[in-house]
């Protein structure tokens, strides 16, 4: 079966609202996505206690990234029109089955760094959120690494 079989349905939907557009599929611009994110992952590990704000949000861009990075090797991108929730959601779509578990947490993410970016008089982000969504992130960003060999270009 091809890896873009499971979801199509869902990212043929997304093409169509345009929140994704296609383009040329690139290995070698996924993998560089790829490292960006574990470089995210490395900073927001080293600012957890200096500037937890920052580092959240570099957990958030390192897991947005990497499923970024799903996409683009298969030939997709988010548009401005479906943005960061386009990302998600094509993961989702594509690989809820197989990497449920590990997806759980990325909206959750996304908000908390929403929040921390937009804050109101109850948001609180410090080294603890941080370090309490490290893991999470960085299972992404290990999971996203695996299924990128595993991906060819989106065809409809």
């Amino acid at each position: 079966m091809p890896s873009w079989a499971r979801g199509r349905d869902e990212i043929v939907g997304m093409l169509q609202r345009r929140e994704l557009t296609q383009v040329v599929a690139d290995t070698e611009l996924a993998g560089r996505m790829l490292s960006t994110a574990r470089q995210h992952l490395l900073s927001a590990e080293a600012l957890a206690h200096t500037d937890p704000h920052l580092a959240y949000a570099a957990l958030h861009d390192a897991v947005r990234k990497s499923l970024a990075a799903l996409l683009q090797i298969q030939g997709l991108r988010a548009t401005t029109a479906g943005g960061h929730l386009a990302v998600q959601h094509a993961a989702r779509a594509q690989f809820g089955a197989s990497m449920g578990a590990i997806l759980r947490p990325v909206d959750r993410i996304r908000t908390t760094r929403h929040e921390s970016e937009y804050p109101t008089t109850t948001t609180w982000i410090d080294e603890d959120s941080v370090r309490d969504d490290l893991p999470a992130a960085t299972a992404v960003v290990d999971a996203a690494d695996k299924a990128l060999q595993h991906l060819s270009s989106f065809v409809r």
